[in-house]
């Protein structure tokens, strides 16, 4: 059971970002600083739809110290420094995560929210991360080292500045009792993350409800010469991270996109495939995504919808075709009459590694 959580609890990170390839960290770092305060603590990783146990945070949920200390070498030096609380004002831990950081070649930072403030019950009007956590990332980015922010939440959290300025960010959830163990495995590239985004990240919470699904508008998002438009003023539309987002520390190419026919009856299939090979220096997985826009109905319909998608792992410099079918049920909605069916007319489909990053588009056509 131990070995199935690690591996459940691995595949549920998602890497936001690693723009300067920071991670997976090498196993010769001489010291570490883990600061934050959510390093030590057991019973937050359960996260709010867990058994509240009598002292539960004594048995068998590893914390992300400990799955750290379990993973570094005996010539890694590991740091610590709680910072600040999940919640409070206060500051006074900054000065010693600062002198904690200076001492070490790489920091670690674990941040979020309480594990009882998502879940039943426990809608927040403000969904940034509490307290002063983002002023805590702000100070410990002044000592010039190379930091890499973990982030331990329920739900889609906003940190805006955070994800403007820090190159590493590694969304952690609530990963278990083997907590500690996955989040070890993915900093040091025992794991290679391959978790997506199962909704969209605001940028505001005042672009709730923010889905990536949703239907087309008369009005242009952009339009610069009149004032009647689908776009904020003062934000942009898109999410900060799109559904079906999630990195890797490899990079996969997707090529050779085939159609087995432009045209299909409703009684009939297409066969779809697409090559994807990893060009990176990692071995990874990649979850395939195919997307489809009906462009004529009865009734608007969404920009585009998830309609499958596949999960492969790739060594590296292996390529591998995938292949989806397209029949009638893919095709089919609700229409004013709540009959579930599909109506002909010309689709778009789209293959891509999110909702916002398609790499492969065609059409094909649904005939009578």
């Amino acid at each position: 059971m131990t070995i199935l959580s690690n591996i459940v609890a691995s595949k549920s990170v998602v890497l936001l970002k690693n723009d300067k390839n920071i991670l997976p960290l090498s196993k010769e770092t001489k010291t570490i600083a883990f600061i934050g305060p959510m390093v030590k603590l057991k019973r937050a990783n359960h996260g709010f739809w867990a058994v509240d146990l009598k002292d539960i945070d004594s048995t068998y949920i590893v914390s992300q110290w400990e799955g750290m200390e379990r993973k570094i070498g005996k010539n890694t030096k590991l740091l610590y420094a709680k910072g600040c609380g999940v919640e409070d004002m206060s500051k006074t831990g900054f000065e010693e995560a600062i002198d904690v950081a200076k001492q070490s070649d790489v920091v670690v930072l674990s941040i979020g929210e309480r594990w009882n403030m998502s879940g039943e019950a426990k809608s927040r009007s403000n969904i940034h991360l509490p307290g002063v956590q983002e002023d805590l990332v702000k100070e410990l980015q002044k000592t010039g080292k190379p930091i890499i922010i973990l982030i331990n939440a329920g739900r889609p959290l906003i940190f805006n500045w955070t994800a403007d300025n820090m190159p590493t960010i590694v969304y952690t959830w609530w990963l278990g009792s083997e907590a500690g163990n996955a989040i070890a495995d993915v900093l040091f590239g025992d794991y290679n993350p391959s978790g997506k985004l199962p909704m969209s990240f605001p940028r505001e919470e005042g672009q709730i409800p923010i889905y990536y699904n949703h239907f087309s508008t008369g009005r242009p998002s952009i339009n610069e010469d009149k004032i009647y438009k689908s776009a904020y003023i003062d934000l942009l539309n898109s999410p900060r991270f799109p559904f079906g987002f999630g990195l890797s520390y490899t990079i996969f190419q997707y090529t050779d996109l085939k159609l087995s026919k432009s045209k299909m009856k409703d009684n009939e299939t297409i066969e779809v495939s697409a090559t994807i090979t990893n060009v990176g220096k990692f071995a990874g997985e990649e979850v395939v995504q195919l997307y489809l826009q009906d462009k004529f109905s009865s009734v608007v319909r969404p920009i585009l919808e998830l309609k499958d998608f596949q999960k492969i792992k790739l060594g590296i410099g292996e390529a591998k075709t995938v292949k989806f079918i397209i029949d009638k049920e893919k095709l089919s909605f609700f229409n004013n009459d709540l009959k579930w069916g599909a109506e002909p007319g010309e689709f778009d489909l789209m293959i891509g590694a999110s909702s916002a990053d398609i790499r492969l588009k065609s059409t094909f056509e649904l005939t009578k």
